[in-house]
């Protein structure tokens, strides 16, 4: 038997020893990252959940920002720069509240007035940004499913962008304005195919908190290698996980697979499915990227699609916007860059204004 020198197993132990500390330094720095992230997170979360708190630091008077637009289109020409000011400068239910005080000045709908000084997609944009976000989700959710067929693409983005008390907002507009339940006139709207399942079950989802998240990253793992994808087990964690839950089964599956879950879903997913498996992930992992993610995909091909970013910015522009948003949009490229590329003239400027970039 061929002894081994004592040089050879010291060399042996060294590189050993490496390895581990190598190992470990690496865990180290993707410890310190999510901790980072958690901060952040935290800190979003504090504000997103909040969505009725004004974006300036003193509390407007709805009375005078009325005054302002009606000055700034009454006569030869129009303003606009002041209308995005007002605009930008409240959240959505402020602009609602805007919007019914100049009604009780001048007798006149905001609406009316955009329509006749406004034209293109920049009256496109501010028709709806002073009608209440969840008027508007509702309104958006019908458009796509109204008619003879669906606007799948648009369903997707609208249905999981909402979390439990966005959803539970949505769905009395939604009997307000069309006397109908909001889940029952998606569900009846939708074909098969895993993207209608997984729209299905996440209307109806139970949001587990207490679950194991190393389980689920094993599951999610076994369930994504080999020849074929088991898209039942995908679907049943996204509709029932909780974000807080979704967020460790993440950093789990990253520290122990070194694989971003994201990645493994657009690997095994495509079409209709995977926008809407890659949707609910962003949507639960953190919700400014999945409103970046949705600007991206506005800006991609070769045309823009305007009312895409027009929901988007009505919708979420007072949540994630300046720093938050450049940053959330890092990696999908640089969205300043990316909205000045597609974008011209006064619709440019306005959706610039609008997410503060």
């Amino acid at each position: 038997m061929q002894l081994i020198s004592k040089q050879r197993i010291l060399k042996l132990q060294n590189i050993q020893i490496k390895n581990f500390i190598q190992f470990h330094k690496n865990n180290h720095l993707i410890r310190l990252r999510m901790i980072i992230f958690r901060i952040k997170l935290i800190t979003y979360n504090n504000f997103i959940n909040k969505p009725d708190l004004p974006l300036s630091q003193k509390m407007p008077n709805f009375k005078e920002q009325a005054e302002k637009l009606y000055k700034a289109m009454k006569g030869l020409g129009t303003n606009e720069q002041v209308i995005f000011e007002v605009a930008s400068s409240h959240t959505a239910e402020e602009r609602f509240s805007i919007a019914e005080a100049f009604v009780g000045l001048y007798g006149d709908t905001l609406e009316k007035w955009f329509k006749k000084e406004l034209s293109g997609n920049l009256e496109k944009l501010m028709v709806p940004l002073f009608k209440g976000r969840y008027a508007m989700w509702a309104q958006f959710i019908n458009d796509a499913v109204k008619g003879a067929g669906t606007d799948e693409r648009s369903l997707i983005e609208l249905v999981f962008l909402m979390n439990d008390a966005d959803q539970q907002r949505v769905e009395i507009e939604y009997q307000r304005l069309f006397g109908k339940q909001l889940k029952q006139s998606i569900e009846n709207d939708i074909s098969g195919g895993h993207w209608a399942k997984l729209i299905r079950a996440w209307l109806h989802a139970k949001n587990d908190s207490g679950a194991d998240p190393e389980k689920i990253a094993d599951d999610l793992w076994n369930a994504a290698k080999g020849a074929g994808t088991d898209e039942q087990v995908f679907m049943q964690i996204l509709a029932n996980c909780h974000a807080d839950l979704y967020r460790k089964v993440c950093d789990v599956f990253l520290m122990k697979y070194r694989k971003d879950l994201a990645e493994i879903i657009k690997r095994e997913f495509s079409g209709k499915s995977e926008d809407a498996f890659m949707s609910a992930h962003y949507s639960l992992y953190d919700k400014r990227v999945a409103v970046a993610r949705q600007l991206k995909l506005a800006y991609k091909g070769a045309g823009t699609d305007e009312m895409q970013l027009i929901r988007a910015t009505v919708l979420f522009s007072d949540r994630v916007r300046g720093h938050e948003l450049k940053e959330a949009y890092q990696i999908f490229g640089d969205v300043l860059k990316d909205t000045k590329r597609d974008l011209t003239g006064k619709f440019e400027k306005a959706v610039i204004q609008m997410w503060q970039m």
